[in-house]
């Protein structure tokens, strides 16, 4: 299908779509454009909200750092339990929040780009951003495995630099972008991002190309890859898929019964 019939006009862009854009085109395809609800089991993410929730909740109402009162905090919404207890733990280590001019907590931020052409707007949700030692140090709290050992290496941090440079900018203020990994057992986070003018007309440039390839783009063809489809939410319905299986669409319990007949 031509892409001009999916695409709007203004491309928009986000972490997680930009991250599947990059790694296979027809998962951004049948994410992005279509829409589809994911046909394959993918690792839950609910412990991982729980926290990002937690320590939103957290911070507008008090210091990460008090123990009596996180526990309060946990304990009015049914979550005092250890593995959660010690991913705040680990949060407050490094929380810079006592020597801190300003605080933003699951802060939106939306960038337009104009020219040259193609046009897109670039949307990203910051789970914490800090403003002290001349820096906006902007944080991106994660429960999941550790893939790689540098921000700059990860694609949805770019649309995430690509949004918070503008704010930097504007305060005068250096820009670092930190992915911190909440797991007790991960020792070390990525090496942090510090982005600045250069770097960051850098990646507008980069996203700018990726728009004009979507528009380019006719077959959306997946990249039969084992590693990558393996882990893909669309893997048995992928005409291209390297890891096939069998769907598992949400049914309707009448249907289960007419099966069952």
């Amino acid at each position: 299908m031509p892409a001009k019939r999916l695409l709007p006009d203004i491309v928009s862009l986000t972490p997680s779509n930009y991250d599947d854009f990059t790694r296979c085109a027809r998962l951004f395809f049948n994410g992005a454009l279509l829409g589809l609800p994911k046909s394959d089991p993918v690792s839950s993410a609910d412990q991982g909200l729980v926290v990002h929730d937690m320590l939103w909740k957290i911070h507008a109402g008090g210091s990460c750092a008090d123990d009596t009162y996180v526990g309060d905090v946990l304990a009015g919404h049914g979550v005092d339990t250890k593995p959660v207890r010690d991913m705040i733990a680990r949060h407050a280590r490094r929380c810079p929040s006592g020597s801190t001019d300003r605080a933003a907590h699951e802060y939106e931020l939306a960038r337009f780009h104009r020219q040259p052409a193609p046009m897109f707007m670039a949307v990203a949700r910051i789970d914490a951003v800090w403003v002290h030692d001349g820096m906006l140090d902007a944080r991106d709290y994660k429960t999941g495995r550790l893939f790689t050992e540098r921000v700059a290496d990860i694609p949805a941090a770019h649309v995430q630099a690509f949004v918070l440079a503008r704010t930097a900018s504007e305060r005068g203020l250096r820009l670092r972008l930190r992915y911190e990994y909440l797991q007790p057992e991960i020792d070390d986070d990525p090496e942090p991002w510090d982005v600045d003018e250069e770097t960051a007309a850098a990646i507008e440039e980069e996203l700018r190309a990726a728009v004009a390839r979507m528009w380019d783009e006719r077959e959306w063809r997946g990249v039969a890859d084992p590693d990558v489809c393996r882990a893909c939410r669309y893997r048995s319905i992928c005409r291209d898929s390297a890891a096939p299986g069998e769907p598992s669409w949400p049914v309707l319990s009448t249907e289960i019964a007419e099966t069952e007949r």
